[in-house]
């Protein structure tokens, strides 16, 4: 990037900080110094600011970092991530290395990255490592590094904050990064769910990634976990069934009418009837009407859905809205 565009990139992200963070200038000049570029003098001001500054200044820092970490030398930044001990700076290190890999079409550039992640004696520092690869291609990095550390082996760790990491970086990835169209990430969410001991990991996975890129054989995993025993991983399984590609509908549809008849669980039987909704639109009227008495308590939760599906509408997020209004 020119230097000029630069300068005056910083100087508007710097006052829209201070105008957000409730801070004068003069109060973070402290923070803020004019100095040589260099990892070092960069990250004197991360530590002032992480220590001290407002919310919106902390966010301009590791926008500064990951910025300047274009043109800095990448080993002075792999170097610096692994002396690094403070978590949140080993945060900010960590996006600012990925953000260079990938600009570089590089990802060799984050193994130290994913050494501190799967090998670091500080859960807290491991789990810093994890976050600082959040929005970016990930799971393609830990391909290209030869699968030597993976999402499925993280999401194993003995420290919830790491597997927490696991499960957010994957929905966000998938969310920010590919808006939800990328095979390999949405079945990597399935690989780790079936992977991971952790139940609230599983179900966020299942409930938050979205499954309409994935073969067969991630769906017959997701159905293998309407057997799970945690409920919220059976709802969560449910409600991925319901957005698995066109050509393996019917048989989620069978699992999920299934599910509803056979699993006493009330959020389970809720997120089926929400599956079965979402697989048919318009055509899965007559199957809700077929439900009706299976249970009488989900009876009004049916008659939302066909008054939802009624209305024809296309968007998907428009009928669920839709639908939550009814049962308000």
């Amino acid at each position: 990037m020119d230097a000029l565009v630069r300068k005056h990139l910083g100087r508007a992200l710097l006052l829209s900080a201070l105008a957000f963070g409730g801070m004068s200038a003069s109060a973070a000049q402290p923070l803020l110094t004019p100095s040589t570029c260099t990892v070092e003098t960069m990250l004197v001001d991360v530590r002032a600011a992480l220590k001290g500054g407002s919310p919106a200044l902390r966010r301009y820092v590791k926008l500064r970092l990951r910025e300047a970490a274009l043109a800095l030398p990448v080993a002075e930044l792999q170097a610096a991530l692994e002396r690094e001990r403070e978590p949140e700076v080993l945060e900010a290190l960590g996006a600012a290395l990925a953000t260079k890999a990938s600009h570089a079409e590089s990802p060799t550039l984050v193994q130290p990255l994913l050494a501190r992640a799967a090998g670091d004696a500080d859960p807290a520092a491991r789990a810093a490592a994890v976050r600082a690869l959040r929005a970016t291609p990930s799971v393609e990095f830990m391909a290209k590094n030869g699968g030597v550390v993976t999402y499925e082996q993280l999401a194993r760790d003995s420290s919830p904050e790491v597997r927490q990491a696991v499960a957010d970086n994957l929905r966000e990835e998938s969310a920010q990064v590919y808006s939800g169209h990328d095979r390999a990430v949405s079945e990597t969410a399935v690989s780790v769910a079936a992977a991971t001991e952790d139940p609230a990991v599983a179900a966020k996975l299942l409930g938050e990634v979205s499954m309409e890129a994935v073969g067969h054989d991630a769906v017959e995993s997701v159905t293998r976990q309407l057997e799970a025993e945690d409920p919220g991983l059976r709802a969560a399984a449910a409600t991925a069934l319901g957005g698995v590609p066109g050509a393996e509908a019917d048989g989620a549809r069978r699992s999920l009418v299934e599910t509803f008849r056979r699993d006493a669980n009330p959020a389970v039987r809720k997120a089926a009837l929400e599956g079965i909704a979402r697989l048919g639109q318009a055509s899965a009227r007559p199957l809700l009407e077929s439900l009706r008495g299976v249970d009488a308590s989900m009876d009004l939760e049916i008659d939302a859905w066909l008054s939802a599906l009624k209305l024809n509408l296309q968007e998907w997020h428009l009928l669920l809205r839709e639908k939550q209004r009814l049962r308000r």
